[in-house]
């Protein structure tokens, strides 16, 4: 999954063309833009921000003969954009010179002049005319078109003609998987289609665009630690109008669901034999059997990582087939020890694989970090998938004992970005497949060379 965002004159960023892959980490020190830049991905990334509901519309997506029925909204607001950039505390950012260009494989935004322009790329008008012709050669390729945009798309289509053509006994076999990755791997887009497998799909593609519109990617902010005090009451305060954020409000009430739902998560890498569990609607760490304490009341790393851990779980759960579950994590390494923080990214990348053969299911993963440990451990992940995955390789069992296969990074999915001057840089080589060695360095020199002067001076006495 690959995006652009170009960027003119938005608060602290000058300027930024910066090319997204599956996973991309910004660096760079306070107030540099990180968290503009987070933000307004987080926002262009997420069209139902931005539109106007059409009031008429089909909330299932089925097909009609009244077009109007096939759009879930109407137009694109500048106005509502305006608002949006309000809810994530960067409205001020915003001025007559600011230029933002956002292209995905889905859409396409502009903001230029003070105005909005929007580009929908999944069209599902020829596919719904090409079935009520009966017309399924060209249903097929319109299929094809669509599974080039979607990776959701592409997925769910191949699985449900999978989950259609297999019988109960297939599907209830242990090598159910095996199968699909097998009918995947080798999928023919000519394949011949009964009328009810064409409708089944044009129903998955509706889907796919509802989800599409609906779809924002999770942002995690930096000041999560304070959700574990008001998630509880974020309803509340949005009711009462308190002066809180509401990007901070929305995230307190997806972590207040996640909790409800994931009643319990090992999180023995912080600590051994360590749990996180929902007790009666009280978020709480176990010890042990007896020894456990409110989540509140215990060590800030459980306090910052917890709040990471269990929305994206439960997007996930939510989303076990689907593509939506793309996040926007703020500064991963707060209050966590340097193993922590390397655990921490295994875990979270892990995420980007499935058991379907699948290795990108076309999440984007986004983090602003101060962290060299997060940057090495990513570097870590990189070379793992290198020299594990390189020509007659023998060495691809050892390291995912190591280094878990499933958490490995693809260098063509990765990049890398510093923000100095209110500009970007990318630094990631290309060629050696890891993020500048002098990036990772460079947070510690000064404290090395302040080491080297005191020692000098202590010798030379």
């Amino acid at each position: 999954m690959k995006s652009t965002l170009k960027i003119k004159n938005f608060g602290p960023i000058e300027s930024a063309d910066l090319e997204l892959k599956s996973v991309n980490v910004f660096i760079g020190p306070q107030a540099s833009g990180k968290s503009t830049l987070a933000k307004l991905y987080t926002i262009c990334n997420s069209p139902r921000l931005y539109h106007n509901f059409n009031e008429k519309r089909n909330p299932f997506f089925s097909l009609s003969k009244n077009k109007e029925d096939l759009e879930l909204f109407k137009e694109p607001s500048f106005d509502k954009f305006k608002e949006t950039l309000e809810d994530y505390s960067i409205g001020s950012c915003l001025n007559s010179k600011t230029e933002i260009f956002f292209d995905s494989a889905t859409h396409r935004l502009e903001i230029k002049k003070n105005k909005i322009s929007f580009t929908d790329k999944i069209n599902l008008s020829k596919v719904n005319e090409y079935f009520e012709k009966k017309d399924f050669i060209n249903c097929k390729k319109e299929f094809e078109k669509l599974s080039k945009i979607s990776d959701n798309f592409d997925f769910e289509y191949k699985f449900d003609l999978f989950w259609i053509r297999a019988s109960n006994e297939e599907k209830k076999e242990n090598n159910f998987s095996k199968k699909f990755r097998d009918f995947y791997k080798n999928f023919n887009y000519n394949l011949d289609l009964k009328e009810k497998e064409i409708l089944r799909v044009i129903e998955t593609a509706n889907n796919v665009k509802r989800k599409h519109f609906f779809k924002s990617p999770l942002y995690i902010p930096a000041e999560r630690t304070i959700v574990n005090l008001i998630k509880q009451a974020a309803i509340s305060f949005q009711n009462l109008e308190i002066p809180i954020p509401k990007h901070l409000l929305n995230f307190a009430s997806i972590f207040a669901n996640a909790s409800f739902e994931i009643k319990e998560f090992d999180i023995s890498f912080l600590k051994q034999n360590t749990f996180y569990k929902n007790v009666n609607g009280e978020d709480r760490i176990y010890f042990s059997e007896r020894k456990n304490m409110k989540l509140t009341e215990s060590a800030s790393g459980f306090q910052s990582i917890i709040p990471i851990i269990l929305p994206i779980e439960y997007i996930k759960k939510r989303n076990i087939f689907s593509t939506n579950y793309s996040f926007v994590i703020e500064e991963p390494e707060t209050n966590l020890f340097p193993k922590a923080q390397y655990d921490l990214l295994k875990l979270l990348e892990s995420g980007r694989n499935d058991d379907f053969g699948k290795v990108d299911k076309g999440n984007m993963h986004f983090y602003t970090t101060h962290s060299p440990f997060i940057l090495s451990s990513l570097n870590n992940l990189l070379f793992a998938f290198s020299k594990g995955t390189e020509k007659d390789s023998i060495n691809e069992i050892d390291i995912d004992s190591i280094v878990s296969k499933k958490s490995w990074i693809n260098p063509n999915d990765f990049s890398a970005f510093q923000i100095i001057d209110g500009k970007t840089k990318s630094v990631f080589n290309r060629k050696t497949g890891l993020i500048e060695n002098n990036i990772i360095d460079s947070v510690s020199e000064d404290i090395i060379n302040d080491f080297r002067k005191i020692a000098y001076i202590a010798a030379s006495k």
